[in-house]
């Protein structure tokens, strides 16, 4: 596939910092990687690209576009364009311009403009957990499940079960609010319901407690600040973590793995292929 190309040319990017990615996960006809602490020189692809951020918004451009900030965007390919992750982590997805799937993507957003952002975010197709075990473990079955989701929707091959939208506001206000800013009262009265009910809702729609989601979305923050480039116990103590050792503590309680063992894993680079057709 074309896209390994780029994807390795991006370890070598020009700026401040190394990038720092996840495995990469690769399928017939696409791929995918977590990518962070990146602006990348104006450059393209042969491919289309699709970028969700996973924590609050990153910043893009074309030669003839100044800088706009986004939550997603799908990105024709041969696009000359620059990326400012922005602090913040995206799963960035690249397919294959030969696939019928990548057809149905460009002809339904990408026949007029070489970039579109649709109407939708990373955590209409992953709860906090989900996301926060894709980015933790190196398992292709989950990135996966995370990838078939998104392009499932976009394709408009099979439609997706609507959640309820007090719910997913909940979840997008938790993800763009620093941990150390969230507040039971705040979430309740962002969508104009007692904290009581909130929680009542929240845990019928989910299946978990509001304060377990509040608890996974602090250690992903944490873990993505470490992506980002801060050390552990900067990012514990920015996630609101007493200290690195309660970061750890919950890390390993939740997730069974350690912020060390993640970080020792991810610089690995590791490429993963996967037999299964997406």
């Amino acid at each position: 596939m074309t896209t390994f190309s780029h994807i390795l040319k991006a370890k070598g990017m020009q700026h401040g910092r190394n990038p720092y990615t996840s495995a990469f996960y690769t399928w017939k006809g696409a791929s995918a990687v977590f990518f962070s602490s990146c602006i990348t020189p104006f450059h393209r692809h042969n491919a289309i690209q699709l970028i969700l951020d996973t924590q609050q918004e990153f910043r893009f451009r074309t030669r003839d576009s100044g800088w706009k900030t986004y939550r997603s965007l799908i990105i024709k390919e041969n696009v000359v364009h620059q990326l400012d992750t922005n602090n913040s982590v995206q799963l960035i997805i690249y397919l294959d311009t030969a696939t019928e799937i990548a057809r149905a993507i460009r002809s339904e957003y990408l026949s007029r403009d070489e970039a579109y952002s649709p109407p939708v975010n990373i955590f209409h197709f992953a709860n906090s957990r989900q996301l926060q075990q894709a980015l933790l473990r190196c398992d292709a079955v989950l990135v996966e499940a995370l990838v078939h989701r998104v392009l499932t929707w976009l394709s408009r091959k099979v439609g997706i079960a609507p959640s309820d939208e007090r719910v997913v506001r909940v979840e997008q206000v938790i993800a763009a609010t620093p941990p150390t800013e969230i507040s039971m009262k705040a979430l309740a009265g962002e969508v104009c319901l007692s904290e009581s009910r909130l929680r009542a809702l929240f845990r019928k729609v989910t299946g978990t407690p509001l304060y377990r989601y509040i608890l996974w979305s602090k250690i992903r923050f944490a873990t993505n600040r470490i992506m980002a480039g801060d050390s552990v116990n900067d990012a514990a103590m920015k996630a609101g973590f007493t200290d690195s050792s309660h970061f750890h503590k919950m890390m390993v309680q939740v997730f069974g793995t350690s912020p060390s063992k993640f970080l020792k894993e991810n610089l690995l680079h590791n490429f993963i292929v996967c037999e299964k057709i997406l």
